[in-house]
Order: C-alpha cells, then sequence, then structure tokens
C-alpha cells in the first residue's frame, strides 16, 4: 500500500474502490514496478530495525485470518515442530498417518473440536466415534495398531476417527452416522483441506521435499475419500468416480533431459510429460456437453525436483529459515506447476538452478505430483556433470552427461497451490 501511495501521490485516499480503479488502470511496466517496489518495502519490514511494526502487522493478518476462520500463524508453528520433529529422526519419507495427526492436533482444529460445548455447533456423536473406532481396529488402520491409539488426548482422538472414516468410509459400511456427526465430518473434512494447502506451501517454501511429496498425497486422500495411494483397490476406485465424471484417469509417462555445466553456471532441467489418456476430439465433444457453455475441464500438476545425493545441489542450505544441520529431507532444488486441457498430449516445464560448486556426477528425481487424483504419479531419475570451471572439455555441449533417466515408476494423483489449474473435485 505504501508503494501504491508513492504512485498515486500524497494526496490521494487509497480506500478499496480506489485501489481497484488505480491498479485496473496501470501498465504492466507499472505493474511490475509496484510489485518491486512492495517487495523491497517488505524486505526492508522484516530485515530493518521495526520490530514494532512487524509485530502490528503479524497480528493484523492474523486477526483477519481468525476472523475469516482461516488458519493462523501458532497452526504453522505446531506443523513447522512436527515436520521438523520427524526430520530430525528420520531420513524416510513421512507416513500419511503422522502428517494426519499433526494436522488434525493444531489449534485450529482443536478450536472446533473444543467448539462442540456450544449448542448450535455440530457435534460428533459418542456412539458414532465408537463404531468408527471398532472399524479402524478390525482394518488394521495405521494409528489404531496395538497400543497406537494410547494416551491420544479427546480432542485428537475425536478429529483423527472422524478423519479415518473419511478416507474408509467405503470400507465402513456398517457404520451411519447420525446427522450432528454427518455435520460436523462436513466440516471436519473442509478444514483439513485448508491445513494441508497451508502446510504444502511452507514445505515447499523450506525445501522439505520428503514432507512435501507426503502432502501432496494426503490432499488427494482427503479430496477423494481413499485411503492409501499404492493400493490397487483405491485406484479402482479413483478410475470408476472419474468415469462417472466423464474423466479418464490420468496415464502419463515422464522425461527429463538435464544437459551438463559448470561451476558458477546456472543447471538448465527440462521435464516433458506425455499424456496417455490424452482426449480424442470425438471424447472432448462428449465431455464438454454437460458442461455451461463449453467450459474447458483442465488437470493441474506438480512437478517436485529432489537431490538425491545427500543434499549436495543445495548451495545456500544454511541460509534457509530452519536449522538444517542434522536434516536431509531438505533436498528440494527446483519445482514448478503444470496444467494442461484434456486434449493436450503433453506437457512441458524448465526449471533452473545454481550448480554445485562441486565437480562431479549429480542425480534428480523428478516427481509429478497430483493432489486432486489417487493412483497417477509418476517419477523419473536424471543425472548430469558439473565440470571445473573453465576447464576444456571434449563435450563442452554437455551431451555425454545428459539422460533421460531410469524407467519410469507410476503410483498415484491431481489438484491446486499457487493458482494450479484444478481438475474437478470427486465425491
Amino acid at each position: 500500500m505504501a508503494a501504491l501511495q508513492r504512485m498515486v501521490g500524497p494526496d490521494v485516499e487509497l480506500t478499496d474502490a480506489k485501489v481497484r480503479e488505480v491498479i485496473g488502470t496501470l501498465t504492466p511496466e507499472q505493474r511490475a514496478e509496484l510489485v518491486s517496489e512492495g517487495q523491497d518495502l517488505r524486505e526492508e519490514l522484516v530485515t530493518g530495525d521495526h520490530e514494532d511494526a512487524v509485530q502490528l502487522f503479524r497480528k493484523e493478518v492474523n486477526d483477519r485470518a481468525e476472523k475469516s476462520d482461516l488458519p493462523v500463524e501458532k497452526d504453522g508453528e505446531h506443523l513447522a515442530k512436527k515436520v521438523q520433529s520427524f526430520m530430525r529422526e528420520s531420513n524416510e519419507a513421512l507416513p500419511h498417518i503422522y502428517i494426519f495427526e499433526a494436522v488434525v492436533s493444531a489449534p485450529y482444529l482443536v478450536k472446533l473440536a473444543l467448539a462442540e460445548a456450544r449448542e448450535d455447533a455440530a457435534k460428533a456423536e459418542p456412539a458414532d466415534l465408537t463404531a468408527i473406532e471398532a472399524e479402524c481396529v478390525r482394518l488394521k488402520l495405521p494409528g489404531w495398531r496395538d497400543a497406537e491409539a494410547e494416551g491420544r488426548p479427546p480432542f485428537v482422538r475425536r478429529n483423527l476417527l472422524l478423519l479415518a472414516y473419511a478416507l474408509n468410509m467405503t470400507r465402513m459400511e456398517s457404520v451411519k452416522l447420525q446427522q450432528s456427526s454427518e455435520a460436523a465430518l462436513g466440516e471436519l473434512a473442509a478444514k483439513v483441506r485448508r491445513m494441508l494447502d497451508m502446510l504444502l506451501k511452507f514445505c515447499l517454501q523450506n525445501r522439505w521435499v520428503k514432507a512435501a511429496l507426503t502432502v501432496t498425497e494426503c490432499q488427494a486422500m482427503v479430496l477423494n475419500g481413499l485411503w492409501d495411494p499404492k493400493e490397487d483397490e483405491c485406484r479402482e476406485l479413483m478410475r470408476t468416480r472419474m468415469s462417472q465424471s466423464g474423466l479418464k484417469l490420468p496415464k502419463l509417462s515422464v522425461a527429463a533431459v538435464c544437459p551438463d555445466t559448470r561451476t558458477g553456471q546456472k543447471v538448465h532441467l527440462k521435464v516433458e510429460v506425455q499424456r496417455a489418456h490424452c482426449y480424442s476430439p470425438e471424447e472432448m465433444a462428449e465431455h464438454k456437453k454437460p458442461l455451461n457453455d463449453g467450459e474447458e475441464t483442465r488437470e493441474g500438476w506438480w512437478v517436485i525436483c529432489e537431490s538425491i545425493r545427500a543434499g549436495s545441489l543445495l548451495k545456500n542450505a544454511s541460509q534457509q529459515k530452519v536449522d538444517h544441520k542434522d536434516i536431509v529431507h531438505n533436498t528440494l532444488v527446483g519445482r514448478a506447476a503444470m496444467g494442461a486441457g484434456l486434449d493436450a498430449p503433453t506437457m512441458t516445464c524448465e526449471l533452473e538452478f545454481e550448480a554445485p560448486e562441486t565437480p562431479g556426477e549429480y542425480k534428480i528425481m523428478v516427481h509429478v505430483k497430483s493432489s486432486g487424483c489417487v493412483g497417477v504419479d509418476v517419477r523419473r531419475k536424471v543425472s548430469f556433470q558439473v565440470l571445473p570451471s573453465r576447464t576444456p572439455t571434449a563435450n563442452s555441449s554437455g551431451s555425454s552427461g545428459a539422460s533421460s533417466g531410469d524407467p519410469v515408476e507410476t503410483g498415484a494423483q491431481e489438484d491446486d497451490v499457487p493458482p494450479l489449474d484444478e481438475v474437478p473435485e470427486l465425491a
């Protein structure tokens, strides 16, 4: 706002209507200038001696979020601590149940459980929770095996049981929820999705690649009410549901090329994704019939690139916001959002990052992830050479180190963040 005020002059009052009017009249160059100056002002606010102003700003942002029933800063801090705690103990992928327990125990969702004391609040009936828990034990779900459920606070138990039912509804046919529990379930599922969106953005900002990969799977599971992206039964249910919506289950293959480079230069990674489920003109015409005014349906995907050489591609890891000393998960070297119409045969993107300072061979795993569809993710390994600076080489073009990678491995997925084009949500 300060940058905009300088642009329009000190005598112009920046009301909401005036802000919209002024921004609507700016040229692309003026908008770019406004964005640049705004970023400079934000950096000055954060790095300069403005502690009181920073605290006031954070309070205002949190107050607005709370009034809009959105997660606030303390929810992000809770999730960050949970993820960092796991990463310091293990370099394995985070289990889905670990992410779900972190989410449902956040203040945002604890408040939802505690609100049941109000007369007008949707209440998860104790009898329904008991029935769900019995099914969780019968199905031997993660979190309910042996003594895993012991010692959980009541509000965490309540939230986790409702979430377990949302993911396993098709396998819990004997459970019939009362109307109040149905309402509580709907409210919880919506808020879990908001928390997962927050956590994914936070993981990507902090380069927590393994956590980010797990979160995209959790998003797809919650969105579609399915329990495991790796199970054939889940993939078949996903296929059936998409077919009922007039859609095909995505089938992808990915190729990646990363030419050799030199220390001090950029690494350029090119990714091309083939859509084997590309729709024919006849299929497109049939698909558009039920849509209004020929509205186009698009698929949205994340490309997440992971260094698989112990974080050695992270040139500036020590400059990150958190302590990376004992964390080996922070190996994300690039990410992008891709979108495609249903009749597009391919999707492409290019990523670049600083070359490592030490010459040698490096490997990247390119993950193509969806946060809206279970069972469709793919990945590809690609390697490249970093050559010494100014060292002559017979292969200066870098073609010898380029590799299209190892065989594709398929898994499962689809959805949003920053603005990704979304595949329609499935019930």
